[in-house]
């Protein structure tokens, strides 16, 4: 079986893809709610994480600054 390189464009599709599980992912645990000040910076910590996750992945893209905003915001929520 002769080994198919994959191109760039799926690469970054699959990229994409994982940095839109990593924020979904993110976004449903914050649901469920932090109790203390501790868990709620635990909560910014896993926006910025995820954040970073996206802009390395999509390169850039603006997609990745509003689930930034929204996560963000669900932290500040609790």
């Amino acid at each position: 079986m002769k080994w198919t390189p994959i191109s760039v464009g799926a690469r970054a599709s699959i990229a994409a893809l994982g940095a839109a599980l990593v924020i979904g992912l993110v976004l449903a645990l914050d649901i469920l709610g932090a109790a203390t000040p501790a868990e709620a910076g635990q909560c910014g910590v896993s926006c910025r994480n995820a954040y970073n996750q996206c802009r390395m992945s999509t390169k850039g893209s603006p997609s990745c600054e509003v689930a930034f905003t929204r996560c963000m915001q669900s932290c500040i929520k609790r």
